[in-house]
């Protein structure tokens, strides 16, 4: 190429590079339409029943046109099928997976109409089965499942959160217990204070001293410990994390989780709250492992669930719930912390968000996310919608996820030089057509 025509090319990028754009994620309906009929989905869960992984919804729903998918469903690849017959009474929270099996619990009275599986039930891929948990009270239900091995030598055991009186017929066993695969018992002492008592949320993570595991609820003491909302067990003790979390009237924890903005991975909290550790923190707050603060404005009404998920932009945290706004922004139902404020996802949905999950379900990697909506991103879809992640950008070259000029000068610097990384047409030759290409990637933010 002579001279003039590389002048001409370098005019022209840099004309087109005035601009800036990034890869966009989109939306897909595929898991929600004709998707669910009913209130909601409120969580999800990835299992192998045998047949290999496949992604599970939960809730007080029912999939369109499919029996049997009361409250529990599965995605087969092209639609919703039957788990068992379904959860029936009610509604369910939570699915884990434990020992092989499938593990429910919320507030439903059978599983599979089998007698001694209300509120808490597992499914080993052919039938539903007891666990002998006795919470047939209209009393209890379970809102939390984790599986977690407190480093004692028992191994694993699944970790059972709620507002039950008892389970197993052990009227000391409250709020929190666990389940080695035969029976239940205790950790560390169950919750306390004046206000209406749950466990909704337990999370494990490393905050840098070793794996332990965190509860949040409503509650002003746990194992005799005093702790707002929120504390930690090492597989001995109850500790409090600072002041906790505090509201006007009842504060509550309704969802944790780990991520790393750079500084480190820390505990983000999520639910009703207004202060965390004597700060102003309005639902949503980060706490480091020694002090709590503030995220942005926080949101105008409830947190449901916090997840990290890389769109194609990076590892990023996620926020969904039944808020409208983050101080003055609208932010309906989804949001996307960027490091200083919290921004909204496309159009949002037009209802609340309660769970959500980060599963290839055949589209991709994505974030599949669950409520009482029937509209997501513009988009028809009852009860369950996917934000997929976008593609590699290949007009990216400095790698920075933005489409700017550095990326035109890096294209020019690698097109001048003859190195064939700028051969974006893939016929090993570098020419004007190759221009024309990275143009066209960069023009349309891919």
């Amino acid at each position: 190429m002579d001279t003039q025509t590389k002048r001409a090319t370098v005019v022209a990028a840099i004309a087109l590079s005035a601009g800036s754009a990034a890869a966009e994620p989109t939306w897909s309906n595929t898991l929600g339409d004709p998707g669910f009929t009913g209130s909601y989905v409120a969580s999800f869960a990835v299992h192998d029943d045998g047949t290999g992984p496949s992604l599970y919804a939960t809730g007080q729903f029912a999939a369109a046109g499919v029996p049997g998918t009361s409250n529990v469903a599965r995605w087969t690849g092209t639609g919703w099928a039957s788990v068992g017959g379904g959860l029936q009474d009610q509604y369910s929270n939570v699915l884990a997976t434990f020992q092989g099996d499938l593990i429910a619990g919320g507030y439903f009275n059978t599983a599979g109409s089998q007698a001694g599986t209300a509120k808490l039930a597992r499914w080993d891929g052919s039938a539903w089965k007891s666990m002998d948990a006795q919470l047939e009270s209209f009393l209890s239900s379970i809102w939390d499942l984790v599986v977690w091995d407190d480093g004692s030598g028992a191994g694993e055991a699944l970790y059972v959160a709620g507002n039950y009186l008892d389970i197993g017929g052990d009227v000391e066993l409250d709020h929190i217990s666990k389940w080695d695969g035969a029976s239940f018992t205790a950790v560390g002492g169950t919750i306390g204070g004046a206000v209406p008592l749950i466990v909704l949320d337990l999370h494990v993570t490393d905050l840098g001293d070793g794996e332990k595991l965190y509860a949040g609820g409503r509650f002003l003491n746990i194992g005799g410990v005093a702790a707002n909302n929120v504390a930690v067990w090492d597989g001995t003790d109850w500790s409090p994390l600072g002041t906790g979390l505090v509201h006007t009237s009842i504060a509550q924890v309704i969802t944790m989780t780990t991520f790393d903005d750079g500084s480190g991975p820390a505990l983000y909290v999520g639910g009703t709250f207004t202060t965390a550790g004597g700060v102003p923190a309005t639902r949503v707050a980060k706490w480091d492992g020694a002090s709590w603060s503030a995220l942005g404005d926080g949101f105008d009404s409830t947190v449901q669930e916090l997840i990290v998920f890389d769109d194609g932009t990076g590892a990023a945290l996620y926020a969904l719930g039944n808020f409208d706004a983050s101080g003055a922004d609208p932010v309906l139902h989804v949001a996307k912390w960027t490091g200083t404020d919290w921004e909204q996802v496309g159009s949002g949905t037009n209802g609340n968000v309660f769970g959500a999950i980060v599963y290839d379900a055949g589209e991709g990697p994505a974030l599949h996310i669950g409520g009482g909506f029937n509209i997501a991103n513009g988009l028809a879809s009852a009860g369950a919608a996917s934000i997929l992640a976008a593609p590699a950008c290949p007009a990216d070259l400095n790698g920075d996820t933005e489409l700017d000029f550095f990326d035109v000068s890096a294209f020019l610097t690698l097109f001048n030089d003859g190195d064939l990384a700028a051969d974006f047409n893939g016929d090993n030759m570098l020419d004007f057509f190759d221009v024309s290409a990275f143009l066209q990637a960069f023009n349309a933010g891919c």
